[in-house]
């Protein structure tokens, strides 16, 4: 007989599946039927010895089929299982790689919110309301620098569908837009066929302003010139009769989060109303957000110290703060960045960071400010 590598616990289970042996006579009728003078001399242990003797001689003899059976089953079992555990790992293996590929994806399509200052020359900005009409969103939209920037602007305006944003139409639609004679300063802006200027309410008012204001200010316009019939000066809603208005470059505005729902882009929203330091900025942006804005500084990011000088500013961050090469935090930096120029820095060191790199920036130096907020290609 071969040697069995059976434990206890598996011959136990075994002996459980041998059928049950029951005498069914009773006490006296087996006593009957022993032979008198056996039974007066046999000793109490013979017959417990011989019982036991006799059940082993079973068990050796029928154990050799159960024990292979089982051993068959308990193979094909342990088979089954090895192989659905196989397989259950190699899909996670198979969606742990998909969905880091499709995080790569994600991540290499957008690593940057910003226009950098080199980016300036090709740079057509226009602005739209959010969904909610209560936010103005400037958009960078990258185009070739041609022709006449106005002609460019009006380009732009027809083409862009602001919808793939999450954004509403323009509120500069039916303008007519020029510079006024020998300068790129001034914007002549006639509102014969635009809603907004002409609409009673407050709120399309300051659209129309705002989007004059979101959409000129980084493209060095310092005034704007309302007209309509060709007359100077317009009544403008709720604000009464207007001539136009002054563009300030610097608004010190604070930057948030827009977007309009989870499968809509994000974007860079300045701020309804301005700050009176940086910090109180930066202090709101980590905040809980207004109008449908929200925070990109973490909870978890905390910055230690703010030192402004002249035209440079340094940010540093706690330890405790983590900050890595990731989206996230890529808008956080850019937002910062944004804030910054707002009030008339034009770059910003960032200490505390633990890596090199943070999107397209390099956080090792003084990173310049951006020129403007949500670069997008035109067939967007």
């Amino acid at each position: 007989m071969n040697k069995s590598n059976w434990n206890d616990e598996q011959i136990a289970k075994a002996l459980k599946k041998l059928p049950v042996i029951e005498d069914k006579r009773t006490s006296a009728e087996i006593y009957a039927q022993l032979p008198k003078n056996e039974y007066k001399h046999r000793k109490p242990w013979v017959t417990p010895a011989f019982a036991s003797i006799a059940a082993l001689l079973i068990l050796l003899m029928i154990s050799p089929y159960f024990l292979n059976q089982l051993g068959v089953n308990e193979s094909k079992s342990d088979s089954s299982m090895d192989k659905a555990s196989y397989e259950q790992a190699e899909q996670s293996i198979q969606d742990s790689s998909l969905k880091s590929k499709s995080n790569l994806s994600v991540q290499s399509e957008k690593t940057t919110f910003v226009a950098r200052p080199e980016d300036q020359v090709s740079i057509v900005t226009l602005a739209y309301p959010d969904q909610q009409v209560q936010n103005m969103i400037p958009v960078s939209v990258k185009m070739e620098k041609s022709e006449d920037y106005l002609n460019l602007f009006q380009s732009a305006l027809s083409a862009f569908d602001p919808a793939k944003l999450g954004l509403s139409s323009s509120s500069l639609t039916g303008t007519n837009i020029d510079y006024a004679e020998g300068t790129t300063a001034k914007l002549l802006i006639d509102v014969n066929e635009n809603s907004f200027a002409q609409s009673s309410s407050e709120t399309d008012n300051k659209l129309f302003t705002e989007g004059i204001e979101e959409s000129f200010r980084w493209q060095g316009v310092e005034e704007a010139e309302y007209y309509k019939n060709g007359e100077k000066g317009i009544e403008l809603g709720a604000y009464g009769f207007q001539e136009g208005m002054k563009l300030d470059k610097f608004k010190r505005k604070a930057y948030f989060l827009y977007q309009e729902s989870i499968e809509a882009p994000k974007l860079l929203a300045p701020s309804l109303l301005p700050f009176e330091k940086l910090s109180e900025a930066l202090s709101a942006m980590k905040g809980n957000g207004t109008l449908g804005l929200k925070p990109v500084i973490e909870k978890n990011v905390v910055i230690k110290e703010i030192e402004e000088k002249n035209d440079h500013v340094t940010i540093e961050f706690t330890d405790e703060s983590t900050i890595d090469d990731n989206e996230t935090d890529t808008l956080m930096l850019e937002a910062i960045l944004m804030t910054a120029k707002e009030f008339g820095y034009e770059n910003v060191k960032f200490e505390g960071i633990n890596v090199d790199r943070v999107g397209e920036m390099d956080v090792t130096e003084a990173v310049p400010v951006p020129f403007s907020p949500n670069p997008v290609e035109l067939n967007e």
